[in-house]
């Protein structure tokens, strides 16, 4: 089969790319994460014995969400094609909550450095406490709360009006709401399906769109 002439759009050659790619590193990212716990103490016992293995999967999941704005922002204007006002709000939503959740990496990666450099568990503990502390959570969990609000407004759409774009914005749904569950219940393993179900849904839309059967129109 020709190759539509699509794929010779820089556009959409970046935003496969990035649909591919981004979820790929959080995926690899998450499946060799720690064990989570609620517990701060529980908690950096935990990073203390896996301090590499903390930073660098957080680093894959800070470079996973930035090589991802490009898909989603493309997923976004595949939504505008239906519904602009949905697909502007998801743009800004999505963007503000990865800007969050790249933050929020960022501060693990410094306690993963931060323990592997010799502190001890007592001061680990005050640096973890501090970073999800009221004043942090207040600033940072609503713009990561965008992020999911976001997928929403761009996967429902989508979703409605069915054609094969119904089961991209399905997987993404569904891998968003396991990664809040992973949020809210500290267990790892959620997160780790839930980004593998979203490089899923990420693959899928990448091909859709280097078929030329998912229109780009509105990127860039």
């Amino acid at each position: 089969m020709a190759i539509s002439p699509a794929t010779r759009d820089y556009r959409t050659l970046i935003a496969a790319a990035s649909l591919i790619a981004g979820p790929l590193l959080m995926t690899i990212g998450d499946l060799f994460h720690p064990e989570e716990r609620m517990d701060t103490a529980e908690q950096i016992a935990i990073i203390l014995d896996h301090a590499s293995h903390w930073y660098a999967a957080h680093l894959l999941l800070f470079i996973g969400i930035l090589l991802s704005i490009p898909g989603l922002l493309a997923l976004t204007s595949l939504t505008e094609e239906l519904n602009p006002a949905a697909g502007h709000a998801a743009r800004i939503l999505v963007l503000i909550g990865a800007a969050a959740f790249a933050a929020i990496f960022v501060g693990e990666m410094l306690i993963g450095r931060f323990v592997a450099d010799g502190a001890d568990a007592a001061t680990g503990k005050d640096l973890l406490d501090s970073m999800f502390s009221g004043p942090m959570a207040a600033a940072v969990g609503p713009a990561a709360l965008a992020f999911f609000v976001g997928t929403a407004a761009f996967a429902i759409p989508l979703m409605m009006a069915g054609g094969k774009l119904r089961w991209v914005a399905a997987l993404y749904s569904i891998g968003a709401l396991l990664i809040l569950g992973e949020i809210l219940s500290a267990q790892v393993v959620l997160s780790q399906i839930g980004n593998a179900v979203i490089f899923c849904g990420g693959a899928a839309a990448a091909w859709l769109i280097l078929r030329g059967e998912a229109s780009l129109r509105r990127v860039g």
